[in-house]
């Protein structure tokens, strides 16, 4: 059994940065990141890697998760394919994993686009800071394949159903 949890970064401050790589976390993305904490430090995940976007809302987001998921922020990933590269490019790099319980913490749009073509959902939206856990009945991430994961969960922080 392979589990990831799938997570956008939280929200970024909007002005002041000439590039998008360099944006920092909003108040109201750090807010959304404790509220998102809090709800799943309970479910003893024990991620065995984070891997996180190169840009710095990710980073900052990937090492805000890091004591939930028993890590230490210096071991958060970082994949460049997770900001430049597309759905095929982040499915092959998710296929090298050999990890059995992963945190990938990326970009929409093609966050959403990837977990609706694992998990054969459609989402409405994938908003910032939430979380999707899946669990692929699988002994290799090798095996992936379209529609082969099931979700556990799908939590945000305006959610009325939490986990």
């Amino acid at each position: 059994m392979k589990y990831i949890y799938f997570i956008r970064h939280a929200k970024a401050q909007k002005e002041n940065y000439e590039q998008d790589l360099q944006r920092e976390l909003s108040s109201n993305g750090k807010d959304d990141l404790k509220t998102m904490i809090y709800r799943i430090k309970d479910l003893n995940f024990n991620a065995q890697s984070i891997i996180s976007s190169p840009a710095k809302r990710s980073i900052k987001t990937a090492q805000k998760f890091c004591k939930c998921f028993s890590l230490k922020e210096k071991d958060v990933t970082i994949e460049k394919s997770f900001y430049e590269g597309d759905v095929d490019c982040i499915l092959n790099f998710i296929k090298e994993l050999k990890e059995s319980r992963v945190v990938l913490i990326m970009h929409n749009p093609f966050l959403q686009e990837l977990c609706e073509y694992l998990a054969h959902i459609e989402l409405e939206s994938f908003p910032t800071s939430a979380i999707l856990c899946m669990r692929f009945d699988i002994q290799d991430f090798k095996e992936l394949k379209e529609h082969s994961g099931e979700v556990v969960f799908f939590d945000y922080p305006k959610s009325s159903d939490h986990i």
